[in-house]
């Protein structure tokens, strides 16, 4: 098989592109490191009819790291009013560059719903409901069915069988798991261009017409604002806009990153989220 190669393309077995060298460690690829390390080096008996490369070359193969899944992530810092770049910044690749997992995914979103619901909803028993507690027939002499209770779940305005009772809906999930799905979510945000890395998030008045103009600028139609602190000006300036969530770093969840399309995050909570994060 070797030999139908080298006749077909010299040097394609010895002598690999490197363009397939580049996406065997590229951060899209499936590729393992030790798959990537075989694709650098070929098998010794492919190289004894080929010609050797240089030593410059090698060397350089040999300092390259088998994987980049430990080389930082660049992304753009933009002005929050103009969306004009500033600056650049390096994001670590475990925080942002995690590969997607929809089922970490569904089990956050499940978790965290289980847990906003109220559980107060309560139906009355037969011995709860209102009534007289009289035998509604005597037990024998008439012909036909015993009759006790009128409160009974067969007759009208008697309780409920088995109705449901104020209780707890919420679920556990193991806390790796949840900073799993946060990872994720923010791996798919920017590998999707909808994560917006931003230096300040100040604005001038708490006017909703000064949030509107920037949001119809961008063309942000469903954001999700994540400031390092609380903002006065921007919360109330987005309070009335049913598109536009704001939440603080230690608020931001899964459901809240998933809910909206774009996601508009400071300098500060970038940090925040790489050291809460970090493996």
């Amino acid at each position: 098989m070797a030999s139908l190669l080298k006749v077909i393309r010299p040097g394609f077995i010895a002598q690999p592109s490197a363009a397939l060298k580049a996406f065997a460690t590229s951060r899209f690829s499936t590729f393992t490191a030790p798959r990537a390390e075989a694709i650098d080096t070929p098998s010794t008996s492919t190289l004894t009819s080929s010609t050797t490369a240089p030593s410059s070359t090698s060397s350089q193969h040999e300092e390259e790291p088998l994987s980049s899944f430990h080389t930082p992530l660049q992304a753009w810092i933009r002005d929050f009013k103009t969306n004009e770049p500033k600056d650049l910044i390096q994001l670590q690749r475990k925080v942002f560059g995690a590969p997607l997992r929809k089922d970490i995914l569904h089990r956050v979103v499940v978790w965290q719903r289980d847990a906003e619901r109220q559980g107060t909803q309560s139906t009355k028993s037969r011995g709860e409901v209102s009534g007289t507690t009289r035998k509604a027939a005597p037990q024998k002499g008439r012909g036909a069915a015993r009759v006790g209770s009128l409160r009974t779940p067969q007759r009208r305005g008697g309780g409920l069988a088995f109705g449901p009772k104020p209780r707890d809906h919420s679920s556990e999930l193991p806390r790796k798991v949840q900073d799993m799905g946060l990872r994720i979510a923010l791996s798919t945000k920017f590998a999707q261009d909808q994560l917006v890395i931003v230096d300040d998030l100040s604005l001038d008045s708490h006017k909703t017409r000064q949030f509107e103009a920037i949001q119809r600028r961008h063309g942000w139609d469903s954001v999700l604002v994540v400031a390092h602190a609380e903002n006065q000006n921007l919360w109330r300036a987005t309070s009335n806009l049913q598109q536009v969530d704001v939440a603080v770093m230690q608020e931001a969840d899964v459901l809240r990153l998933l809910k909206r399309q774009m996601v508009v995050i400071d300098r500060q909570s970038v940090r925040y989220l790489e050291k809460k994060l970090k493996i």
